[in-house]
C-alpha cells in the first residue's frame, strides 16, 4: 500500500471564540498563527504509526488493507487541547470483513515507537465484524501504548466514563444517517482537556449541540498526552479485503460535493480553553487518492471520502 503525504503550507485565520470574548478583539497576526497552530505532519512518527492502530477492525489479517484521508495537524509548539466539529453521519450495508469510519483522533506518538502511540478517537463507525450487524454506530476509542495492553472500543473495557442519562454513549446505533444527496444528520463533537481534573471532556450531539456525555480519566495515560495532545486528525478511514471495496464518508469523491461527506465547524482548542475557528487549509494525507481523498479546507469545512462504488450488501 503506497503512502502518500502532501504537506499544505498552513494558513490559518484564527478568531477568539467562546464565552467572555470580545467579538471586536482583532484577528491574530501570522507570526501567533505559527507559533500557536502551524506545524507539518510527520509523516514517519504521525502517519505511519497511526496506520497500524487507526483501523476501525479490532483485529488484523493480511487480507485486509486500511485506507485514511484526512486533515490534520501535529507537533504545535504548544500542543493541541481540544476539537470542535461536525460531521455527516452516513450508513451503508457492509459485510463482515468491512469497516468504514469518519472520526476525530487527537493523539502523542511519543517517539514514534508503536508501543508509545497514545490516542482517543471520536466518531461514528459501520462495522459488522464487532457490532454483528451493518447499522451505524457512534463510537469511542482509545489506547495509552498502541493497543499492545491497554486500551479497547466504545466500553469494551475499563476507560472512558459515561454520565448517567447521557443521550448518547458509545456503541449506541445511530438509526437515521444522511442521504447523500438529501437530508444530513449531523454529529456535532467537542473534546476539550479539563484544565482543573486534567481529564479529556467529550461532548456530543445529533442534529443538535453538544452536550457532556462522558470522558476519559487523566490516569488512563501518560507521558505527555496525560497534558496534552501533540496532534489532532480528522476525516475517514476504511478497511476491507482488496476483494471487497469499502465506501468512506457518503461514498463518493469529494469531487462530487453534492453528495460527498464533509466535517465543517472545525475549530481547535489551545492551552486556555480558547477554541479557534480554522478558515484556512491544513495539512492532508490519503494513502490512495485515487479511491479516497479530501479537498482543501475552506472557512472551517472539507469534503472527504469515496470509492464511488456501491457498497457491498
Amino acid at each position: 500500500m503506497g503512502i502518500f503525504l502532501v504537506c499544505v503550507t498552513l494558513f490559518v485565520l484564527l478568531v477568539a471564540h467562546g464565552s467572555g470574548t470580545d467579538g471586536s478583539r482583532c484577528h491574530p497576526t501570522d507570526e501567533e498563527v505559527k507559533q500557536k497552530f502551524q506545524a507539518p505532519i510527520n509523516e514517519t512518527n504521525s502517519i505511519r504509526g497511526l496506520i497500524d492502530h487507526f483501523s476501525p477492525h479490532q483485529d488484523s489479517s493480511d487480507a485486509k488493507i486500511v485506507y485514511f484521508a484526512f486533515h490534520g495537524a501535529a507537533t504545535a509548539p504548544n500542543g493541541y487541547f481540544g476539537f470542535i466539529g461536525t460531521m455527516d453521519v452516513y450508513g451503508f450495508p457492509l459485510s463482515q470483513g468491512q469497516g468504514s469510519a469518519g472520526a476525530v483522533w487527537i493523539s502523542d506518538e511519543g517517539d514514534g515507537a508503536p508501543s508509545n502511540l497514545k490516542n482517543i478517537m471520536i466518531g461514528w463507525d459501520v462495522l459488522p465484524d464487532l457490532y454483528g450487524d451493518s447499522k451505524t454506530h457512534f463510537y469511542t476509542k482509545w489506547t495509552n501504548d498502541g493497543f499492545h495492553s491497554t486500551g479497547c472500543i466504545n466500553m469494551r473495557c475499563n476507560g472512558f466514563q459515561p454520565v448517567k442519562g447521557a443521550a448518547l454513549t458509545p456503541g449506541d446505533a445511530i438509526d437515521h444517517v444522511s442521504s447523500p444527496n438529501g437530508v444530513k444528520r449531523n454529529l456535532n463533537i467537542k473534546i476539550i482537556k479539563n484544565g482543573i481534573a486534567g481529564d479529556w471532556l467529550v461532548y456530543c450531539g445529533l442534529d443538535k449541540d453538544p452536550e457532556l456525555i462522558g470522558h476519559f480519566p487523566k490516569s488512563l495515560f501518560t507521558g505527555g498526552f496525560a497534558e496534552k495532545a501533540a496532534g489532532v486528525m480528522f476525516g475517514g478511514v476504511v478497511s476491507a479485503p482488496i476483494t471487497k471495496p469499502t465506501p468512506m464518508g457518503s461514498g463518493y469523491l469529494p469531487t462530487d460535493v453534492k453528495s460527498a461527506a464533509s466535517i465543517s465547524n472545525i475549530q481547535l482548542i489551545d492551552e486556555n480553553e480558547k477554541a479557534w475557528p480554522v478558515t484556512g487549509d491544513l495539512p492532508k494525507f490519503e494513502t490512495n487518492r485515487n479511491a479516497y481523498a479530501v479537498t482543501p479546507i475552506v472557512n472551517g469545512k472539507f469534503f472527504y471520502g469515496g470509492h464511488d462504488q456501491p457498497p457491498v450488501a
